[in-house]
């Protein structure tokens, strides 16, 4: 029952800081919390650490996963035919099967199985709180099938020479399919949550952690809030208790990698790199002024809910820029390189049709005219399928990476009042373009700022960070005391490093 399930096998969900709550909040403490969950030579990360982060991330949708399982599973009943024929088919798809249930934060076979079975024991449920009318199976039916009918009576008493007609279904012929259709309808993401919550309120469910309770609270209208509190249980259904280690025990596979990386990888590059205060302020500051009043909610949207969680954030972000910049320096020889390859940035008009018929055919229209642009203009305000035919087809000034490959290709490669000779295709369709102006290019120094930006994006790799990390953790004695985690872990970095040394043998092969 794991929340990232079949996500890519890397690390990038690691490098970011994990939500970093007030852990008083949360109020549930391990039993053997003071234990180490990573051992290294800069940090130790204690299991209880790295449960709050993961409480924060994921506590409660954790939890929910295993109440639902029992309340659903002893309730409806489901094709277990489904779970093997997925297994089997992942088992096709990836012969390494060990390997892929470890990447996936899968502890086995059975972990795998009982993911699939949760999402179709909600389904069920789901689908039985349904209600679908006669009314409006006839009503579907009749919008259906009721209009082809007098579209065919119209064709044919337009036509004497009908040879055949389309038969109309019976509604009984066709209820079943009608009735699906209604059902995936209803089911929409608003239904399935009341449902489940329903389900499990039904079945007695209690929340005994005021941190989670509040969470809960948000998603279910219809939840009693609980006075009992309790430091060991957290929550409980009429027939069974959910306590804090079982909660731990959920977590761990599918958030421990992540959440516990993220901890140890934050006090590896302080010790590393110095952080400057000011400058992240001034970074935060820059985004208040860009989002405005939607600042918070921005933030928030990227998992980001209090200033303290914004700060660390970003200081992870400058942190990680540091050790790029150290591995990865960004000269001016490359900054010149960059700047001899950029062509300045040009102006153009185009005229995008569906098919490449109509494109020729306002082609020679601009070849008989004497006036190229205005009958350009005139020309897209009369063919053009896109808002710039409102204003003669004007793109205005582009420069290079701004307009797809095809197009940018061709408005480069036309001299200044000049008009493609060939319809120009692109995944939009067909272009005409009349390139009406080249900028002169700016120099060296106006754009080295500009320079330094794309210089960074094309060296400051999230695989080249990923690979700085990893090596940074081995400098450091890194090691998971779960021993799961750790071979999930070693894998995953076998993974990354292969990507690496593939990256690096294609690098050095278009360098030839």
């Amino acid at each position: 029952m794991k929340k990232y399930f079949l996500v890519t096998a890397a690390l990038a969900t690691t490098l970011l800081l994990g939500a970093c709550s007030n852990k008083d909040e949360i109020g549930m403490k391990l039993p053997n919390g003071n234990d180490n969950f990573i051992t290294s030579d800069v940090a130790n990360i204690t299991k209880q650490q790295v449960f709050d982060e993961m409480v924060t991330d994921a506590g409660l949708s954790a939890l929910l996963d295993l109440v639902d399982y029992d309340v659903l599973s002893t309730k409806y009943e489901i094709d277990t035919a489904k779970v093997d024929s997925a297994i089997d088919m992942y088992k096709q798809m990836h012969p390494e099967f060990e390997d892929f249930l470890l990447a996936q934060g899968f502890k086995n076979e059975e972990a795998l199985r009982q993911y699939l079975e949760l999402n179709l024991y909600r389904e069920a449920a789901a689908r039985a709180a349904v209600t679908v009318t006669d009314e409006e199976i006839q009503t579907a039916y009749d919008e259906k099938y009721k209009k082809d009918e007098e579209a065919e009576s119209t064709e044919e008493s337009e036509s004497t020479n009908s040879e055949e007609t389309k038969e109309i279904p019976t509604l009984e012929e066709v209820k079943d399919e009608l009735t699906e259709t209604l059902i995936q309808n209803k089911l929409t993401d608003e239904f399935i949550v009341a449902t489940l919550a329903t389900e499990r309120e039904a079945a007695g469910f209690v929340l005994t952690n005021d941190f989670l309770e509040t969470q809960y609270k948000e998603i279910s209208t219809t939840y009693e809030e609980s006075k009992e509190t309790n430091s060991s249980i957290i929550a409980k259904i009429t027939d069974h208790e959910y306590t804090v280690e079982q909660l731990y025990d959920e977590l761990v596979p599918a958030y421990g990698l992540s959440d516990g990386i993220s901890l140890v990888d934050e006090q590896i590059l302080e010790k590393k790199y110095p952080v400057d205060k000011k400058e992240v302020k001034e970074l935060i500051d820059q985004f208040k002024v860009a989002y405005g009043t939607n600042y918070y909610q921005a933030m928030e949207s990227a998992g980001l809910k209090t200033d303290e969680e914004i700060y660390n954030y970003f200081k992870l972000a400058q942190l990680q820029d540091a050790a790029l910049a150290e591995a990865y320096p960004i000269t001016d020889e490359m900054l010149q390189k960059l700047y001899d390859e950029t062509l300045p940035k040009i102006s153009a008009r185009h005229i995008l049709v569906a098919d490449e018929e109509t494109a020729k055919e306002i082609i020679a229209k601009l070849d008989a005219a004497e006036d190229k642009e205005a009958t350009f203009k005139e020309l897209a305000g009369e063919y053009g399928t896109d808002g710039t035919k409102e204003n003669g087809g004007d793109l205005g000034t582009f420069g290079q990476g701004e307009m797809v490959a095809e197009f940018e290709n061709a408005a480069y490669a036309l001299e200044v009042g000049h008009y493609s000779t060939e319809p120009v295709k692109t995944q939009f369709g067909y272009h005409v373009i009349y390139k009406y102006a080249e900028n002169e290019k700016a120099s060296f120094e106006d754009m080295k700022e500009e320079l330094e930006q794309t210089a960074k994006k094309q060296e400051y790799t999230q695989l080249r960070l990923e690979t700085l990390l990893i090596k940074f953790r081995s400098e450091a004695n890194f090691k998971f005391t779960d021993e799961f985690l750790q071979k999930r872990y070693e894998t995953i970095v076998a993974n990354i490093e292969e990507s690496a040394a593939q990256e690096s043998a294609a690098q050095e092969e278009a360098a030839k």
